[in-house]
């Protein structure tokens, strides 16, 4: 909706708030500024945790981010029931096998988008009944399952997706990020290298390269690399400039402070958004550098946003129940 002419006060103290809590992390995460052994001076040198336990505290006062592209569940269930679906078994020797299997994997991203991941692989357990040779649904399914923390069924649909598609790049990042949580790190590394080198778009590819950095430092290598390429114009560009050195944690703040900018039209980058993704690729660095609590801090944060279409906060749950 528009917005008004002039913001209550409250919003307004609300506003001066976050402007001075930027300036404020990024003095304070300054070489030097910081009293070791201090725990709220420790907490003020993490400023993204900082910053994600801000947000928490002023989320109802913001809209939510939700995700783009995806029906609600009343409608897309409606469309389902008035296709008349044929019995379970029977449909993909049906003359719109296609279309009914569309209409499941709609209704599947509606209980995905409530994070109702059970419910999601129901769904496209359905449509995969209507498009058996499909390796798109298969795909799909892993990543509900995935979701699901049932990892054991999110390989095994994979693995499907991979026989019948075996370049396929979502397919191999699935993969990737099974052998991640399972600290696989040789084959993730193999995973998120292909992912990075192959994925047409740039901007899933820079994710590809984060996953790729950040299995080898898990790994142990002493110089991680990317692959060469063109980066990603925009967000997460930041991100690939902080795995490298080039940004420290404070700087990151603005990026993803200006996600809720009329200015931002990259989709899915809302400051919630960008903030569920740093917390979790900055909570990783952590842990790559032996501080595994200062990770799981991070972890909890991300999820405590509730970004739950997001890969990043599946990968978040894994990482804290390995770190149980």
């Amino acid at each position: 909706m528009p917005q008004p002419a002039r913001r209550p006060a409250g919003a307004e103290v609300a506003c001066l708030k976050h402007a001075l809590l930027a300036t404020l992390l990024l003095t304070l995460a300054a070489p030097g500024t910081a009293s070791a052994g201090d725990e709220e001076d420790l907490d003020f040198m993490r400023p993204l945790l900082q910053f994600a336990r801000e947000r928490e505290r002023t989320r109802d006062e913001r809209p939510r981010p939700t995700p783009a592209g995806v029906s609600e569940l009343k409608e897309a269930r409606h469309q389902l029931e008035q296709s008349n679906p044929p019995r379970e078994g029977e449909c993909a020797g049906s003359l719109g096998a296609a279309v009914y299997a569309d209409l499941y994997a709609e209704l599947a991203a509606a209980h995905a988008a409530e994070g109702d991941y059970g419910g999601a692989a129901v769904e496209l357990r359905k449509a995969h009944d209507c498009r058996p040779h499909s390796a798109d649904i298969l795909s799909q399914l892993a990543g509900v399952l995935f979701d699901a923390r049932d990892f054991a069924g999110a390989r095994e649909a994979n693995n499907a997706a991979l026989v019948l598609d075996p370049r396929s790049v979502n397919g191999n990042r699935t993969a990737g990020n099974l052998d991640y949580i399972e600290q696989r790190w040789a084959d993730a590394i193999a995973r998120f290298r292909y992912v990075a080198a192959s994925d047409d778009d740039r901007t899933r590819a820079g994710y590809g390269q984060l996953m790729f950095w950040l299995a080898q430092r898990r790994a142990g290598v002493a110089k991680p690399e990317f692959v060469q390429r063109i980066p990603p114009e925009g967000w997460p560009q930041p991100l690939l400039l902080y795995m490298k050195g080039e940004y420290t944690e404070a700087e990151l703040v603005g990026p993803i402070m200006r996600g809720d900018r009329d200015s931002n039209s990259q989709p899915q980058t809302s400051t919630d958004e960008r903030l569920c993704e740093a917390l979790f690729y900055v909570g990783e660095e952590y842990w790559a550098r032996g501080e595994p609590e200062v990770a799981r801090d991070y972890f909890a944060a991300l999820v405590n946003l509730r970004v739950l279409y997001f890969l990043e906060h599946g990968l978040a749950l894994a990482e804290i129940a390995r770190l149980r």
